[in-house]
């Protein structure tokens, strides 16, 4: 399931997300048909003010900004051009656009803006590549850092909590681990009920693979703020590394409880409940796609039903069947249980 769900979710980054129903149906079942939601009316506008040249600067930039909520084929083209504009608050607006893009596409849109002219435009394409400083060769490493310096250099002069744990965040992508861990815990000193205080100390221990570390972090965390449901979705996932899946089951049911509409923490509990509840996965997975209809997650209801035998596995297969590549259908209706 999770390489042909990774296949798909790939898909549906370059495709036109209007193909997919957006809104949260309210019929019995998630695979019966929707109404084209108004939603993709709205992404297409923000599509065009991004382009319009009429537009304000001031306009177009929060358009661009807008359309990171909604990576597909039209804010990508959107995006692309942007980068490319000529206005500098367009050019910078349009880094974040591109934020929800996979690393090798934003490299290769953002990388030339390293040696824009203009300051925070260099600085804004910085913070968007560095986060994956990790995964980068050894020539994309080089050519980011000078920037990365100006980077630092630029948020060290700030004094502000914010500036300060970008300042920590950006520690941590780079990997000094040590100076990451020192600002994060001096943020804290200040500011204990700061979550995100909290999970980028937990991922400065994670990014060294020290599994244990973050979990008792993420448990000192909650101590402050136990309903919190991103600290119990990062511990649910340190659990796992750990291979202690019952617990962290235990730990994204509550993330997704907490959260209520966030559908990714519902597909999360689906995977890591199949093992120990198959019908609490399958109303897991439901719930995931009534919130977001997906179609990466319509296809995780559409396997689920498939390989448990639920009889209406052949109804939502010819509902994904809209959207979803012919190999992909075929895989699926080859797993029905007669």
């Amino acid at each position: 399931m999770k390489k042909a769900l990774l296949i798909l979710t790939s898909l549906f980054l370059v495709c036109p997300v209007s193909a997919a129903p957006n809104n949260a149906v309210e019929q019995s079942t998630p695979v019966e048909q929707q109404q084209t939601p108004t939603a993709q009316e709205r992404i297409q506008q923000l599509a065009y003010t991004a382009q319009n040249i009429k537009a304000s600067s001031e306009e177009r930039a929060d358009a661009l900004r807008q359309l990171s909520r909604f990576p597909n084929q039209n804010s990508l083209v959107a995006v692309a051009r942007a980068l490319k504009d000529k206005d500098p608050i367009v050019r910078e607006a349009a880094i974040v656009g591109a934020e929800p893009y996979k690393a090798e596409h934003r490299w290769s849109m953002i990388s030339p803006l390293l040696k824009d002219k203009v300051e925070k435009v260099r600085i804004t394409a910085a913070m968007n590549l560095v986060r994956d400083f990790s995964n980068m060769d050894k020539a994309q490493q080089a050519q980011l850092e000078p920037v990365v310096s100006e980077l630092k250099a630029h948020l060290k002069a700030r004094s502000d909590q914010d500036s300060q744990l970008l300042l920590a965040d950006t520690y941590r992508w780079h990997q000094e681990w040590q100076k990451a861990d020192e600002l994060y815990r001096s943020l804290l000193e200040d500011d204990l009920h700061n979550p995100q205080i909290w999970l980028s100390l937990a991922d400065n221990e994670r990014g060294q693979e020290h599994n244990q570390k973050a979990i008792e972090i993420l448990d000192k965390a909650l101590k402050t703020l136990p309903n919190n449901a991103d600290l119990h979705y990062s511990k649910s996932l340190a659990l796992v590394r750990l291979g202690q899946k019952e617990q962290a089951s235990k730990e994204i049911k509550s993330a997704a409880t907490l959260a209520k509409d966030n559908s990714y923490y519902w597909y999360l509990n689906g995977v890591l409940q199949e093992e120990f509840d198959v019908t609490a996965s399958t109303a897991s997975f439901e719930k995931a796609y009534l919130i977001s209809g997906a179609p990466e997650q319509l296809y995780a209801v559409c396997d689920i039903y498939a390989r448990y035998g639920n009889p209406k596995a052949q109804q939502c297969i010819d509902e994904l069947s809209q959207y979803a590549p012919e190999y992909v259908i075929k895989e699926l209706t080859s797993k029905i249980k007669q």
